[in-house]
């Protein structure tokens, strides 16, 4: 290590072995004036506090997932047919709000326009697509995980409503075994309040045994997931209505 003084610009030789790794002060032999070392930091060193501030980092969770409209030309849809599915959806809307009117009670306490319903998506890249857009039609707010990671850190940062997890996701990292020992791991009022699909084939969709055995709410077969729709707000309406006079008493909205 060469030391140059800042007086009288000589040179020092000094031993870096025996250097003190801390900052550090040395005595010019020709001016006698202060010299202040600062003696550089090894790569262990910084490797092992980069290693310490990686383990306080977040790690990145599951992104929400934005549907991209195919087709936005207004010109596309004649307006006839657009007449007729506004006077459509106007029906659907007063029979979608009568039916609320009327069995809110039943139903307990209503969820708020602001708390939308969560989903996580864990799935494999061959389903991962086709099952986000499909809940995503449903008004869910979906999130789709990539990988362990990022299931585990969106359903640690914030309560789902829904998680789908597929046979296949993430087997490198294992990605079956993390998500579900996570959902184990809850309190029984949290798992209470998860409804668990798993997406396997060998299975009947909607089979409840099956369901049973894989310990969870909902099992889909790869085959049915232009079904799935329909199957999870069939079985939600059916979970909630079993764990009715619960939330009712609890006063907590319905999955």
């Amino acid at each position: 290590m060469v030391l140059i003084c800042s007086k009288c610009e000589a040179r020092l030789q000094l031993d870096e072995a025996k250097a003190p790794s801390r900052p550090f002060t040395v005595r010019c032999p020709k001016c006698q004036g202060a010299i202040n070392v600062q003696p550089p930091q090894s790569s262990a060193t910084v490797t092992a506090e980069e290693g310490q501030l990686k383990q306080f980092e977040r790690p990145a969770s599951a992104p929400p997932f934005k549907v991209e409209m195919e087709d936005s030309n207004p010109a596309s849809v004649s307006p006839a047919s657009a007449a007729g599915l506004d006077e459509v959806a106007k029906l659907l809307a007063a029979a979608l709000s009568q039916a609320d009117t009327t069995s809110a009670r039943s139903r307990g306490r209503k969820r708020p326009a602001w708390d939308r319903r969560k989903i996580l998506v864990c799935a494999s890249p061959a389903y991962r697509d086709a099952i986000a857009h499909s809940v995503a039609n449903l008004d869910y707010e979906v999130f789709v995980a990539g990988n362990s990671a990022q299931a585990l850190g969106r359903m640690r940062e914030e309560r789902m409503d829904i998680v789908i997890l597929d046979a296949n996701f993430d087997p490198v990292e294992q990605g079956v075994a993390f998500v579900t020992r996570e959902v184990k791991l809850l309190r029984p009022s949290e798992r209470r309040r998860l409804f668990f699909v798993y997406i396997t084939s060998g299975v009947r969709t909607m089979d409840l045994h099956a369901a049973f055995l894989h310990n969870v709410n909902l099992v889909v077969n790869p085959s049915d997931l232009e079904q799935l729709p329909d199957a999870l707000e069939v079985s939600v309406r059916h979970y909630n209505e079993l764990y009715r006079d619960f939330n009712i008493a609890l006063d907590v909205v319905p999955i």
